[in-house]
């Protein structure tokens, strides 16, 4: 009886520390699978507010894509967003269309595109007017922090004020990793 406690005791010890440790690498594997398969892709950032850009070492960035006219969503999209308890915003899918040499928002679902290249973001159930004077609603992609090396973000933080800074990402079935960003040619 003894030796079958110990026993025990000895496969909750090895139970207690491969359980944490599976969970840290299952964390990894998204990114990696992000960083070695997904696709290449770039996007346009707009102008942000200066007095928020820079935070210790890194710029805050928004993107066209981030903007989207009221009347260009759909009425099923209008509608769950309406009736969404989550304050957090209704999760919808952004495909992604190549023009030129950047990527721009062709279409919003509800569900995941298939076959094309999309992020998953959340749709805020609030709209305002841009400063363009039309209705949209944003879009969060979890795309808008970059890390900078130290004392290096002044000349990001002035493109980037003046919305002239294309990121560059890996893209890979909705989750987008940011690389790099450079300045708009």
């Amino acid at each position: 009886m003894h030796m079958n406690m110990m026993k025990n005791k000895g496969i909750g010890f090895i139970v207690a520390l491969t359980v944490p440790l599976l969970l840290l690498i299952g964390l990894t594997v998204k990114p990696l699978w992000t960083l070695t398969y997904g696709d290449d892709i770039a996007l346009l950032t707009v102008p942000v507010d200066p007095r928020d850009l820079l935070y210790g070492d890194y710029v805050t960035l928004r993107y066209e894509i981030e903007e989207v006219p009221k009347n260009e969503i759909s009425t099923v999209i209008l509608d769950k967003l309406n009736k969404s308890v989550n304050s957090n915003g209704l999760t919808v899918y952004g495909k992604l269309v190549k023009q030129d040499d950047i990527y721009v928002l062709d279409s919003l679902s509800d569900k995941k595109p298939r076959g094309s290249v999309y992020l998953t973001g959340k749709l805020s159930s609030y709209d305002y007017q841009n400063v363009d004077g039309v209705n949209v609603h944003s879009i969060d992609f979890g795309l808008e922090r970059y890390f900078v090396p130290e004392n290096t973000g002044k000349e990001l933080e002035d493109l980037s004020a003046k919305g002239r800074l294309m990121a560059h990402l890996k893209v890979k079935n909705g989750y987008g990793i940011l690389q790099e960003i450079s300045a708009v040619k």
